[in-house]
């Protein structure tokens, strides 16, 4: 079978075939490393828990639905991992966010939107400094919305909630994101002429989607 479907690969797994879970793995390997090291920001950690998930996945892979899409299933084991990673690892301010600081450092202070800026591909890393204050979950379903671009539902069953929960859940991250952004402007004195411009573009167009 030259193009298997996910579902077809489990079937055959679960029936023996190991060479078929080696292109789940495959198949799934990056976007499993990008969930974990966008929560993590350690590759190391976010390699752990890319095998871990793939280890469960195996060791579950009886109990996967095959009604429903793979991808969402194989998804919430990987946000569970580095969920209950990030969790352990109370002191998050010890991170290797070497890169981010530095990039932080010349922008801190210059976003009013955060929303625009999640949803500009240039400016995530910079984001990801406040991204980090956030609790774990507020975290996952920015991450899973804006990095992963999974709608509401794919994101629901990720998290094993509803639908609303998981609006009132960003809603209330994109509250906090702009409360951190508004509290390092109140620490910059000054920005740039040409960072006021865009930061005043970005609030311009993007006024109803922060509402």
């Amino acid at each position: 079978m030259e193009n298997p479907t996910d579902q077809d690969l489990v079937r055959q797994t679960l029936s023996g075939d190991v060479r078929s879970f080696e292109k789940i793995v495959k198949r799934y390997q990056y976007t499993v490393f990008g969930i974990a090291f966008r929560l993590l920001k350690n590759k190391e950690e976010a390699e752990d828990i890319t095998q871990e998930t793939f280890l469960r996945c195996y060791q579950n892979l009886d109990k996967y639905d095959q009604g429903r899409p793979f991808a969402p299933w194989i998804r919430r084991i990987a946000s569970n991992l580095a969920v209950s990673r990030l969790r352990q690892q109370r002191l998050r301010q010890l991170l290797p966010w070497d890169y981010v600081s530095r990039t932080l450092s010349r922008h801190q202070g210059c976003y009013s939107d955060p929303e625009r800026a999640l949803e500009n591909a240039d400016d995530r890393q910079e984001m990801a400094g406040y991204l980090k204050k956030l609790k774990p979950l507020d975290q996952l379903v920015v991450i899973l919305r804006y990095y992963e671009d999974l709608d509401y539902e794919e994101i629901a069953y990720i998290l094993n909630t509803t639908r609303n929960n998981v609006e009132v859940r960003l809603s209330r991250a994109r509250r906090k994101l702009r409360r951190l952004i508004a509290e390092s402007q109140g620490e910059v004195k000054q920005c740039s002429p040409a960072k006021k411009q865009k930061n005043s573009s970005i609030s311009t167009s993007t006024e109803s989607w922060m509402r």
